[in-house]
Formats: structure tokens, C-alpha cells, sequence
């Protein structure tokens, strides 16, 4: 080897020499400098890190200029630029020069609808939830409020039972009103007041709720319970900046009964004495379900360019529920069109929405049927059979076996032969044109349009033993049908004008409009009986040769309003930290008396942020709110201010040669009769911690609803006759709400991230039901448990200074030495009849809520749960109340809670056994799901996957078919008055599952 070098050394040395130089060539560095800026503000932003992508321990940071200079390898390919609160970019190395701009992450970039505008959410000072498409619930959702279920601190989302017909009862910081709406007004792209089966959940990009007075005072007169505004989606740039995509998704879901009402078996129920056994075996809830079933399917259609976007949405869905004979079809179709012209200085939006919906539905009296009907009876009649029990009960009900009681009839009868059925169409339009002449001046004008129409038709063939309409007429061959219809029109015109400037440090926003809104209803029935065959079913009324006994054969009405509004709002922003927002709005009906038909609505609110002048470790925002605001709630119809006539039941009087039918007073005028007025002041603190992993509010509340629109009775005279609409009622609110967000695991390959709310309702209270001119006591009595046994019986008592939702009933104490039950009263009554003497054993409204969501994110995978809770709340059992003795086992059958006092004696007795704590912990929804990314792939963009399910298990002790929150009587017009009655036509609640697929092109 040594002999090798020395005779070639000039080689070994030539190479030597090459490998060196080779290495300082790949050695060789270079320096790249540039500035960074915020891409919105255009601001250069000081202490933004640079570092390498393949390293980020080696790097540097931008100046007070927002100037770096950073050296790299020549052979190093990106450098990553990343700033508190902003998206990291990672930024390929192309140039020595490197000027980049940085955007505000999510959490400071997001955008809040504040109604007729949006802010920043930094810049928000009152308490204001938004909840984007990413974040909604998933599932089978066929109503759009069900996307938010939850989700939002201080708002109720209930709906007691599966009806897929039934409409959610919604409830925002408790109750602000005795009348109609005690509902949050619903906004959808600008429409006020629109219908929520308008528009399908799959086309809703956001829903933005303003939970406090001094955000909803810009809507004054029907803020008071709220308000939520829904966004629609719109056309954007399809992935790779595609000029359009299409997409498409579907679902399939399958329902069954989650909970059971608790009733006798047979056997159980022929261990009671006058028990009547007809011989079979019937599990009436089997016979009366089927497994649900609910398909739906969504195609959209995007597109956009420089100047315009465009979404065309259709969708389908379909539904058939768990109890025989219920479900809907329904179709939906959706027009969204932006167009800038005039240089972009001038912006057009169209929207055009419409909906078309079958529904079919269950006498709810059937749900009611299954508690009481005897489980020894069979489902069908005797047929041929001869004996005893087959004269008794011939089979001449269709072919059904009927015995006949009073308020006994076979539920699958009832649901099987009665035709119960409607036809909902829904149209809504807006257009919305934007001039902004100069940068800092934008003026708008908005006109929508809405027309709705219902058409519903019931008929009950000669053949049914259930007959609604005349319990007397039960078994006679007479047929009954009754068909309505109702028209709805509803306008709005609006114009507004707002100012954005900066000056400084300081941004000044002011926003003036003018509002118009006019609505009218017009509403038609005709009934009639007696028809000489079923073929007809409701379409043929003249061929009916009876009216409705104690009833019109026809009655109709027509109803109209105008509302007339003029608002305006000033937002301060001092360099991001302090904030102020001023709202007013001064409104006009004719739905009051003519002395009080305009009203004020001011809100007030204002925030620091102290993470802004005092640097706290880890603490990216901490802003206190406070604000304040007033907002206003209409009566539940109009007309109530006018005296009113009807005709006089004791006949007609002879004038001028004839008959003449008399009218008589029935409503006096009370020209004073004004808004209801909700005043509340809110105390807020928002935070972001840990470079916004970490964020959240806390609010408490207080409100006072006064002026509230009761009927009372009135002397007469001096009054024309007994009732007056009356300014009366007075009634308080508070509670605790409270927020969070983390993110678990942000910048790993595994991500999670967990949100809960948090509400307890600290005071729901009755301050004043009384009036100097009117007649009535400061207690008021409702909940009537009503025929059979229980007429009379009231279960919920209203008293000044007391809470809303007392539940009142005698104490149960014990069986005595001849098995007599004994109860207790608040004087000691032995068996207390009158409801004065009832003790309190609850409350119909609860004292907190909770839910609690987390998502997780492997790769491709995906994981989301949802947990509800709520606690505090009771329930009256009706159906205990009603079939839970002893004494009422004889043709009927009954609860199980009749196994308890099987031995006893003393009569049927409504007491607090019938009322049970309903606290409860639901799975609401949970989903699995896989992305598939095809990014090659120049047809296919993204496929989704997903299994998903819904209430799943329920926590709970209570007994009956479902634990929610029962806002109001649905036996008397769900009157608010009257919470916390689980009544016996409550349908089944349902467990789901759904397979889903979600197709980007």
C-alpha cells in the first residue's frame, strides 16, 4: 500500500484535493432576509419565530420592524414561520427574499353574526354563542335546532319522546313570558321570524345565538326570549381553488324504542280482583311499533369566481317512526347567488329557499291507550268464535277488538284505521344589494318574502269505535272528517347604512336602519258526520248529513300585523383591548292599544381586555364584559287591545219583519295595552390561555320581565262584559352560565379536543300576578289531571313571590291497620281534596344543565361524543296518576306501580308518588368515521364514512317513557305556566343508529 502512494501521490493528492473542495461546495450557506406582516391588518408583527422545518431548535425572530435575517444551509428546502395566535406556515426557500403575511388563527379571526353585522369575536362585549358546521351535532338530524343541542351554555333544546312530527321546545335563560312566545326568534339569512322547517340542517354553515338583552335589544320587540341566527351556506372555492365542486352525501338510519312504559303484564294483571280476563296475551307496545327507518340525501352544487359564488342545494328525506302510522317525506331546495359589480363596490345576495313536507301522524290519544287497554284483550275480534265473549264483543269495529268503556279503545285501532295527515310548503326569498362607494361606507336594502301554507286532513271511518269528536256517538256507523288549511304571508323591507373607520388606535362603527315587517294569517276548518261510505275520506265535507255536535261545521279567520322599527348601534375598539357597543331600537305595532303602540329598546355593553395592557404568563385574552339591555315580547295574537263581538249563544231577536242572529260583547278594549318588557344585565369574563389551547366565558345573569299580557276577569259593570287583556304580570331570572374549550392535543398526530357547558339556574320567580281592577286571588292553579277519576285534580300552583313550576299533590304517608292509604296535607288533612291544601313535592323546571362533547383525530380517523345532562327537574306521571290504583283494575288494564298497593283499599288518590325527581345523564350522539383523500385523483377531492348514534343510554330513575324537561301543559296549549307534566300521549322515546357516506367532487 505505502509503495502504492508513493509512486502515485499526484493522484492520491488530486483526489484529495476534489473531495474537499466537494465538501465546502455543499457546505456553502446562504442568508435570507425579509418582513413579516399581518395579512389583515398589514401591520409587521415583532417576536414572529423563523426557524427551520426540518429543525425548529435553529432559527431567529423578527425585529421591532418585523425584520429578520436568518442563515441557512444551501441545501435546507422550507423555514416555518410561526406567531402567538396566528397559523404557522411552513414556506419553501425559492428566493433570498422572504416577505410572508401571517393570518389570525381560528381563535382570533373568527367571526360572530351580532345581528346586521358581525364582529370579531375578540371584539365582542356581550354574551354571544357561535357554533360553526365543524362543531354541530351529528347523526340523524332532520330538525336544524338539533345541530346545537347542547352545545350552547343557557340553552334548552328538549323534546320529550321520538315524534319525528313534533317540534322542539326551545328555552333560552329560562322564561321571560306567559304568552306564545317564550321561544328565541329565529333569523335565517336576514329573514325574521322564519320558519325553521325552511331550510335543511345539511345547508346551515353556522348558528349564532345572542343569549343577553344587550345583543338582542337590536331586534327589540320580539328579543326578549332571544335570538338565533341561522347562515346558510354559500358558494366558495373548491379545493386546489377548483372553480366549482359538487357535493354529495346520504344516510340511513334505524330507530327503536329506547324506553317502555311500565305496564301489567298479564299475569300481573290478573292477580288483581276485579280483573277481566278475555283470555289471550297482548304486549299492546309491541303490536302498536315497527322499527323506524329514515333515509336522507343531499346534492350541492358550488361555485365561485372573483366576482360571484354561487350553492344549489337539494334535499331529500324520509322518515317512517317507530309507532305505526307516523313519519314524513319531505323535500327541500336551496338558491344561494352573491354578484359584485361596479368594481366590487356593488354587492348582490339572493336567497330562495322551499320546502314541501308530508307528514302523517298518530292520534296521540293512542300512546295514552296503551297504558290502560287490558293486556288479556286481544288485538283483532272473536271472528267466528261463538261464545259468550264473541256476543259481547262482536266483530263489527273493522275486524278489531273493541270492549266498550268510556275512554277505552284498542291503540292499534285507533292508529290503524284513523287518517290523520298534512301537507306543509314553505317558500322564503330575499335579496340583499351593498353599495360601498367609498372604503369606509356601506349601504344596504333588504327585502324578504315568506309564504307558507298548511293543509291537513283527519277522517274517522264508520267502522271506529274511536271517535274523537262525540264520545256519545261511539258505536254508531256515522264517520267523522274535518279539513283546515292556513295561509301565511309575511314581508320585510329594510335599509341600513354603516360607517368603519379607523382613526389611530381607535375604530368606530356606526350602523342606522329602518325596518318594515307586515304578516298575515288566514285560517279555514270545515267538520262534519254522518257519511254514507269511508271512500271519501275527508275530500268530500258536503256529503256529511250531520254537523259536529256542541261544534261549528266551519269556522275560519283572518289576522293581520305591521311592525315598524328604527334602530342604530355604535362599536368602539381602542386598540384591541376596550370595547364598547350602544344598541337602540325604537319599535311600532298595531297588535297594542292606540295609547302605547311605540316603545324604546336600549342595550348597553363594554369589555376590556386586561391580557392586553398587562402581560400574565400563559394568558392570551382576558376580557371582562358587563352590559346591560332592555327587550321587548308581542302578544300571542293580535286584536287583543279591541273590543270584540260573538255571537250571543241565547239566540236571535225579530227586527223589521225578521229574525236577526244577536251578538253580544265578549272581549272589552283596553287602549293602554302595551309591550312586555324584559330588562337584563349580564356580567361576563372570557379568556384564552395557553396560546389559545385553552378558552372559555363565564356569565351570570339577572332579568325582570314586567307588563306581562295576561286575560283576567273584570267587574262588569263597570266593564261591558268579564275578560280584559291586562299589563299585569311581573316575573325574575338568574343564573350562572359557564364555557370551555381545550385542545387536548393540538399539534400532534393524535388530536383532542373537549368542550362542556355549563348552566344553574339560580331564580325563576313570580313577582306579581295581580291587579287593582281585576278580579283574582295571588294564587292561580293549573295541571289539570282531568277525566277519567281525576276532574278537578291540579297539580301546579302560580302564587306571587313563589318559584315558577310548583308541584303541588297530597303526601303519601302510609297504609294504616284496615289497609286504607293515608296521606297528609299542608293542615294536616287526613285525605286532602282541595288543591289549597297540597304541599309543594317540586318543581317543573330544573336547576342546572350540562353537555360535554370531546373529538378525537387519528390520521384519517375520527371520534366524537356528546353527553347531556339535566338535573333538578320533576315530573307528574299522568299515566301513574291515572291507571296506578288498584281500584280502577277491572276491564282496563294499568301501571305496575299498581303492584305496590295491591292490598289497599280507600279510592284512587293523586299524590306524591305520582311525582318523580326526572334527573338524567344521555349519550346523545357519538360517531365514527374515516376520511379518504384522493388528491391525485382529478375527479374525486374527499369520501367520508361515518357510524353514528343517538341517545344512545340514559341515566335516569325516572319511570316513564322520558326524563326531559316538559316547558309547558300540552294539554293546555303548552302553557309555560304549567311545567313539569309528563302527560299519558307521550311518544316513545328512540335510540338510532346511522350509517352515512360524504362525497366531495
Amino acid at each position: 500500500m505505502i509503495k502504492f502512494l508513493q509512486n502515485n501521490l499526484k493522484w492520491v493528492l488530486f483526489v484529495m484535493a476534489i473531495f474537499i473542495y466537494s465538501i465546502g461546495a455543499f457546505a456553502q450557506e446562504r442568508t435570507i432576509t425579509g418582513t413579516v406582516t399581518d395579512a389583515e391588518l398589514g401591520e409587521t408583527l415583532i417576536g414572529v419565530n423563523i426557524t427551520w422545518a426540518s429543525d425548529q431548535s435553529k432559527g431567529t425572530v423578527t425585529d421591532i420592524d418585523g425584520k429578520y435575517q436568518i442563515t441557512v444551509p444551501d441545501t435546507l428546502s422550507a423555514l416555518s414561520f410561526s406567531y402567538v395566535g396566528y397559523s404557522t406556515q411552513v414556506i419553501p426557500i425559492t428566493s433570498d427574499v422572504i416577505n410572508i403575511t401571517l393570518r389570525a388563527g381560528q381563535e382570533l379571526a373568527e367571526v360572530v353574526v351580532v345581528g346586521y353585522a358581525t364582529q370579531k369575536a375578540r371584539e365582542v362585549t356581550s354574551a354571544i354563542s357561535s357554533v360553526k358546521e365543524e362543531d354541530f351535532n351529528n347523526g340523524n338530524v332532520n330538525d336544524p335546532i338539533q345541530l346545537i343541542q347542547g352545545k350552547v351554555p343557557g340553552l334548552s333544546i328538549t323534546k320529550p319522546g321520538g315524534d319525528p312530527n313534533a317540534d322542539y321546545n326551545i328555552r333560552l335563560r329560562g322564561l321571560s313570558t306567559f304568552g306564545a312566545n317564550t321561544e328565541p326568534l329565529i333569523i335565517i339569512d336576514g329573514v325574521q321570524g322564519a320558519s325553521l322547517k325552511s331550510v335543511d340542517p345539511a345547508d346551515i354553515a353556522s348558528m349564532d345565538v345572542l343569549r343577553d338583552a344587550s345583543a338582542a335589544a337590536i331586534y327589540g320587540t320580539r328579543a326578549a326570549s332571544g335570538v338565533i341566527i341561522i347562515t346558510t351556506k354559500k358558494g366558495v372555492l373548491g379545493d386546489g381553488k377548483k372553480s366549482s365542486s359538487v357535493e354529495f352525501s346520504t344516510n340511513f338510519t334505524t330507530e327503536s324504542i329506547d324506553r317502555k312504559i311500565n305496564v301489567l303484564s298479564p299475569d300481573e294483571y290478573k292477580k288483581f280482583p276485579g280483573a277481566v280476563d278475555y283470555g289471550s296475551e297482548t304486549d299492546w307496545m309491541d303490536i302498536v311499533t315497527q322499527q323506524g327507518f329514515t333515509q336522507a340525501y343531499n346534492l350541492a352544487v358550488n361555485g365561485a369566481t372573483e366576482t360571484s359564488n354561487y350553492r344549489v342545494s337539494f334535499n331529500y328525506r324520509k322518515a317512517d317512526g317507530v309507532v305505526k302510522s307516523t313519519g314524513f317525506e319531505q323535500f327541500n331546495g336551496r338558491v344561494n347567488i352573491t354578484q359584485k359589480a361596479l368594481k366590487d363596490m356593488l354587492t348582490f345576495n339572493f336567497n330562495l329557499g322551499a320546502t314541501m313536507r308530508d307528514e302523517n301522524w298518530a292520534p296521540m290519544d293512542a300512546m295514552g291507550f296503551i297504558a290502560n287497554y287490558n293486556p288479556t284483550a286481544p288485538a283483532y275480534g272473536p271472528g267466528n268464535d261463538t261464545s259468550q265473549a264473541a256476543s259481547d264483543f262482536v266483530n263489527k269495529w273493522g275486524g278489531y277488538f273493541q270492549a266498550q268503556a268510556f275512554s277505552f279503545n284498542n291503540p292499534l285501532a285507533a292508529l290503524e284505521q284513523n287518517i290523520q295527515e298534512g301537507t306543509t310548503k314553505e317558500i322564503v326569498g330575499s335579496i340583499k344589494a351593498d353599495l360601498k362607494p367609498i372604503e369606509w361606507l356601506n349601504l344596504g336594502i333588504f327585502y324578504s318574502q315568506s309564504r307558507g301554507n298548511d293543509l291537513k286532513g283527519f277522517y274517522t271511518p264508520k267502522v271506529s269505535y274511536y271517535n274523537a269528536t262525540n264520545t256519545e256517538k261511539q258505536g254508531v256507523d256515522n264517520g267523522f272528517a274535518r279539513k283546515e288549511t292556513e295561509d301565511r304571508f309575511h314581508q320585510l323591507f329594510e335599509t341600513t347604512a354603516a360607517f368603519d373607520k379607523d382613526f389611530d388606535r381607535l375604530n368606530v362603527k356606526l350602523l342606522a336602519g329602518y325596518s318594515y315587517q307586515d304578516a298575515t294569517t288566514d285560517w279555514y276548518k270545515a267538520a262534519g258526520e254522518g257519511f254514507i261510505t269511508d271512500g271519501f275520506s275527508y275530500n268530500n265535507l258536503g256529503a256529511a248529513s250531520d254537523i259536529i255536535p256542541n261544534n261549528l261545521s266551519a269556522d275560519s279567520y283572518k289576522k293581520g300585523t305591521t311592525l315598524i322599527g328604527f334602530f342604530g348601534r355604535l362599536n368602539l375598539n381602542w386598540d384591541d383591548g376596550v370595547f364598547l357597543t350602544a344598541n337602540f331600537r325604537r319599535d311600532g305595532s298595531s297588535m297594542f292599544g292606540e295609547n302605547n303602540q311605540w316603545a324604546n329598546f336600549p342595550g348597553i355593553s363594554a369589555g376590556v381586555d386586561i391580557a392586553k395592557f398587562v402581560e400574565i404568563p400563559q394568558v392570551n385574552r382576558l376580557k371582562v364584559r358587563i352590559g346591560y339591555g332592555e327587550t321587548g315580547n308581542l302578544p300571542k295574537d293580535p286584536y287583543l287591545s279591541k273590543l270584540l263581538y260573538n255571537v250571543d249563544d241565547q239566540g236571535s231577536f225579530f227586527y223589521q219583519g225578521e229574525f236577526i242572529q244577536a251578538y253580544k260583547p265578549v272581549r272589552n278594549p283596553n287602549p293602554d295595552l302595551k309591550w312586555e318588557i324584559k330588562k337584563e344585565i349580564d356580567i361576563g369574563l372570557d379568556f384564552m390561555l395557553l396560546n389559545y389551547r385553552l378558552g372559555g366565558s363565564i356569565d351570570y345573569f339577572s332579568s325582570k320581565s314586567s307588563d306581562l299580557i295576561l286575560e283576567y276577569r273584570v267587574p262588569v259593570p263597570p266593564y261591558l262584559t268579564e275578560f280584559m287583556w291586562l299589563n299585569v304580570g311581573e316575573l325574575s331570572n338568574s343564573g350562572l352560565e359557564f364555557a370551555l374549550n381545550y385542545q387536548i392535543f393540538k399539534d400532534t398526530r393524535l388530536k383532542w379536543s373537549t368542550d362542556v357547558n355549563f348552566t344553574y339556574y339560580l331564580d325563576a320567580k313570580l313577582n306579581d300576578i295581580t291587579s287593582d281592577i281585576a278580579e283574582g286571588a295571588t294564587e292561580r292553579f293549573y295541571g289539570e289531571l282531568g277525566a277519567p277519576n281525576l276532574t278537578g285534580v291540579y297539580t301546579i300552583k302560580v302564587y306571587e313571590g313563589g318559584p315558577i313550576g310548583d308541584i303541588i299533590a297530597p303526601q303519601y304517608i302510609g297504609i294504616d291497620a284496615d289497609s286504607v292509604k293515608q296521606y297528609t296535607g299542608l293542615y294536616g288533612d287526613s285525605i286532602p281534596t282541595a288543591q289549597g291544601s297540597y304541599l309543594v313535592v317540586g318543581n317543573g323546571l330544573p336547576d342546572w344543565q350540562f353537555g360535554w362533547g370531546n373529538t378525537f383525530s387519528y390520521k384519517n380517523f375520527y371520534l366524537n361524543f356528546f353527553l347531556r345532562g339535566t338535573f333538578g327537574h320533576s315530573l307528574v306521571n299522568v299515566n301513574n296518576a291515572r291507571y296506578g290504583d288498584p281500584d280502577i283494575i277491572n276491564i282496563q288494564g294499568g301501571m305496575g306501580i299498581t303492584l305496590d298497593f295491591i292490598d289497599t283499599k280507600g279510592g284512587l288518590q293523586y299524590s306524591d308518588v305520582h311525582v318523580e325527581k326526572a334527573n338524567f345523564v344521555k349519550l346523545d350522539n357519538f360517531a365514527l368515521g374515516y376520511n379518504f383523500n384522493f388528491e391525485e385523483n382529478e375527479y374525486i377531492t374527499n369520501l367520508t364514512v361515518f357510524l353514528s348514534g343517538q341517545n344512545l343510554f340514559t341515566i335516569t330513575n325516572y319511570s316513564g317513557v322520558d326524563p326531559e324537561v316538559r316547558y309547558g301543559d300540552s294539554n293546555d296549549n303548552d302553557n309555560p305556566l304549567a311545567p313539569g307534566i309528563d302527560r299519558q300521549d307521550t311518544y316513545f322515546s328512540t335510540r338510532s343508529f346511522t350509517l352515512g357516506v360524504k362525497v366531495l367532487f
